[in-house]
């Protein structure tokens, strides 16, 4: 179990602290959150209203619960790293291998939910 586990971590960590992939992400930061923070400090120290208040309104979103700028974060990560770095098989096979679990994650919820409404739907005609 432990030696599972230490692996798995292991594994994680080589793909977390890959050059590539923080390279893709720090641009895909800036693409999609960095912009608004520059701009935020940018408006305020040459008091420019209408900049700050775009920033400001902009960063209000970004710290909603239902914000789902992360989920845009990865996929252009993902994208640059294609685009970028595209002899990096290693990387990009491990992303493949982690959207593909998700997908059979998701696809099976899907199906249990579709059953289980099955199932109800077959009890509500008796």
């Amino acid at each position: 179990m432990k030696d599972k586990m230490m692996k798995q971590l292991k594994r994680l960590k080589s793909f977390f602290i890959n050059p590539h992939l923080i390279i893709c992400y720090i641009i895909a930061w800036i693409i999609t959150n960095g912009w608004a923070y520059i701009c935020l400090g940018a408006g305020t120290y040459y008091k420019i209203k209408w900049l700050v208040a775009v920033a400001g309104t902009y960063l209000a979103i970004l710290w909603s619960p239902f914000c789902f700028e992360l989920i845009v974060t990865l996929l252009i990560t993902m994208w640059l790293l294609k685009i970028f770095f595209p002899n990096d098989t290693k990387t990009l096979r491990r992303i493949k291998i982690i959207s593909r679990c998700y997908r059979m994650k998701v696809n099976r919820k899907k199906r249990e939910k579709r059953e289980k409404k099955m199932k109800s739907d077959d009890k509500s005609e008796c």
